[in-house]
């Protein structure tokens, strides 16, 4: 049976400093796993649909080879489960059942009849058997480990299954190291998707007022144009001395009738001009909420320490919401409570003493149900309330959970925000954004002892 050193792989992908780093510790443990295995790892370009760079180790020393091979050129098989498998799935819930797949069907076995296809992305020696692994980040494909092997039939499903751990440690440092030389993520891509329809709807509705305000505009001008000419003509018969009282009166009716008209008008002109100017604020609102969700995928890919990530999250949090103090508690699954990880505006001492029971206080019961809390001022029916760790300098704060994958792994507090104002749903939401990002974080690193568990 296959044993890996996983905690030293983990630790050890997690310290690379940059891409090519990872792939050469990956490439090593395996080489030192089996020597007659020749491992490769093949990068994907998912815009394009091909490989382009195949990284082997030669002597200790990592090689690249520039390639470049689209799908099309690969077996169909290969291409199905890795590469197109969206074309079996139509619903809302594609981007799920993709992620699961990945970890369902784990590995590929090509036949004698596909190997030669699969040549450009081995190591250049004779083989007789092989087998590729994908490397992916929730549904998408970053590449593939590509073993090969002179003994026939040497990955059956026992070996494809102990490889899973490390495949699911690789594509984590992998990954991440992709999105801090710019790549966007899945979850990004997703946040500007949303953004994308959203702000093409309110553009479409922007069209459909400016339209209604047009006609408006121009209905209105019309009947002004008709009330001053119902004005000049009582203006003539009021002068002429054997002017008819009722084709006065008549004309006082449409005048009237008009004046009405013309003040409905004004009216709808003056609804219609709110809700534009609605709709526009709404879009600088959408606009500014993607500019936020960057900024906070920016802090991870600008520092990939595990460590101080979570020092500059919290830090970043209490910047852009002005909040004076802001927490990060971490869930102790050992000990069942949640403990402070960073911190800002708190008394180190203070800090360190902490320790909240799930379901208990405000952080442990956002932790315990899974919901974000929002108190604006005051309640006597609040569901949670401040704790009396410290000084508070107003009654408003939130509280929302961090979770990845279903499972919650923390817990961010903010309050004291500045002057005192309380916070509001537009901050809520925002926070709930970026703490997702967080949670990402938070459970990628996590999952490093999931796979030592698994081991």
């Amino acid at each position: 049976m296959l044993r890996f050193p996983l905690r030293d792989i983990a630790g050890t992908l997690a310290s690379s400093p940059d891409l090519e780093s990872a792939l050469s510790a990956l490439l090593g443990y395996l080489r030192a796993l089996q020597p007659g295995w020749h491992p490769t790892v093949a990068l994907y370009d998912g815009v394009h649909e091909r490989f382009e760079k195949v990284y082997s180790l030669e002597r200790g020393h990592l090689r690249r080879r520039d390639v470049s091979v689209s799908s099309d050129h690969l077996p169909a098989r290969l291409v199905r489960k890795f590469i197109r498998p969206s074309a079996f799935f139509n619903g809302d819930d594609r981007r799920a059942l993709l992620e699961k797949l990945f970890h369902t069907s784990p590995g590929y076995v090509p036949d004698r009849f596909e190997g030669q296809q699969l040549e450009p992305l081995t190591a250049a020696v004779g083989w007789q058997s092989c087998t590729c692994l994908p490397l992916n980040d929730r549904d998408e494909l970053l590449g593939l480990v590509v073993l090969v092997c002179a003994r026939p039939q040497a990955f059956g499903p026992a070996v494809t299954d102990a490889l899973q751990p490390l495949r699911g440690l690789a594509s984590l440092a992998i990954a991440r190291r992709l999105h801090a030389t710019g790549r966007v993520t899945p979850e990004m891509r997703a946040a500007e998707e949303a953004s994308r329809r959203t702000n093409a709807a309110l553009h479409e509705r922007v069209r459909e007022l400016e339209g209604e305000l047009q006609n408006l505009t121009g209905e209105n001008e019309a009947r002004g144009a008709t009330l001053q000419s119902l004005m000049r003509e009582m203006e003539r018969v009021r002068a002429g001395s054997a002017g008819d009282e009722g084709e006065r009166l008549h004309l006082q009716r449409q005048a009237k009738a008009l004046e009405d008209q013309v003040g409905a008008a004004g009216e709808l002109l003056n609804d219609a001009y709110s809700q534009l100017a609605a709709l526009q604020s709404r879009m600088d609102e959408l606009e500014h909420t993607l500019d936020f969700v960057r900024e906070a995928f920016d802090v991870i890919a600008s520092d990939p320490d595990a460590g101080s990530v979570t020092r500059r999250f919290v830090a970043w949090f209490s910047d852009r919401f002005q909040a004076g103090r802001c927490t990060l508690m971490r869930v102790d699954d050992q000990a069942g409570d949640l403990r402070i990880m960073a911190h800002r505006g708190l008394d180190p001492q203070v800090a360190a003493r902490v320790r909240v029971a799930m379901g208990q206080g405000v952080a442990g019961w956002v932790a315990h149900h899974q919901q974000p809390v929002l108190v604006r001022e005051r309640r006597d029916d609040a569901i949670v309330r401040h704790t009396s760790l410290d000084h508070y300098n107003s009654d408003s704060f939130m509280s929302l959970p961090l979770v990845h994958r279903h499972r919650v792994v923390g817990v961010l507090n903010l309050s004291n925000k500045r002057d005192g104002e309380a916070f509001d749903d537009l901050d809520l939401d925002r926070a709930k954004l970026a703490s997702h990002v967080l949670a990402q974080a938070l459970g990628e690193r996590d999952r490093r002892p999931e796979m030592r568990a698994a081991a």
